[in-house]
């Protein structure tokens, strides 16, 4: 990994979250260290412990951009799509990112991120990691059709049915049964969800079924 220089200061916590986040797509959560994440940025690695207070507070950083940049990603603002239409854009999107960030992806959803897994958990935990995923999940909810309420049996269908179908291909169980080809395989993953949409049409609407 490339040695930087210039995050001295109040910018070195930026540059301790860009290097976890480039050790961690590159290599996967175990190659985040604290003393990599110095080396990168050029200091010693008693100044990471000025900002993060151990490893896995660097880590839920890293996890923390991640979902903000999922969030970019699957950021639907075009008024006109149907529901369905707007949860197959959001799913595919997410489908995408998985498939093209899967170390990253497993971080965010992994065990070292959660506080639930956590027997120390962190007295001062970092509201970013919190607020990060929030979007996603309210898209959801609005795109199933709960009002915005994130707890509604149909947010946690539509994250699960699309989360379920992310981990079964990071993880290999759906070998043989779609394209190697990411490209190809997100597309195929695509077609899959369709079939998962009139769980959640309007009938009042009209919008389309099956």
């Amino acid at each position: 990994m490339t040695k930087r220089k210039g995050y001295h200061h109040g910018n070195l916590q930026v540059g301790l979250v860009a290097a976890g986040l480039e050790l961690v797509r590159k290599n996967g959560a175990s190659a985040l260290t604290t003393r990599a994440c110095a080396q990168w940025n050029g200091v010693s690695s008693s100044a990471v412990f000025r900002h993060f207070r151990d490893r896995r507070a660097l880590l839920r950083a890293v996890a923390a951009e991640g979902f903000a940049m999922l969030a970019r990603t699957t950021a639907i603002d075009d008024p006109a799509l149907t529901r369905q239409d707007r949860l197959l854009a959001i799913g595919g999107a997410y489908l995408r990112f998985a498939i093209e960030e899967p170390n990253l992806f497993r971080l965010m959803y992994g065990a070292d991120a959660q506080d639930t897994a956590d027997p120390d958990p962190d007295p001062d935990p970092d509201p970013d990691f919190e607020v990060a995923a929030d979007p996603l999940l309210a898209q959801t909810a609005f795109a199933a059709g709960a009002e915005g309420d994130m707890s509604d049996a149909r947010t946690l269908l539509a994250w699960s049915i699309v989360h379920g179908l992310a981990m079964l291909t990071l993880d290999n169980q759906l070998e043989g049964l779609v394209p190697s080809d990411p490209r190809e395989r997100a597309e195929r993953l695509e077609a899959i969800l369709v079939h998962a949409l009139p769980l959640f049409a309007d009938a009042d609407t009209g919008e389309r079924r099956g």
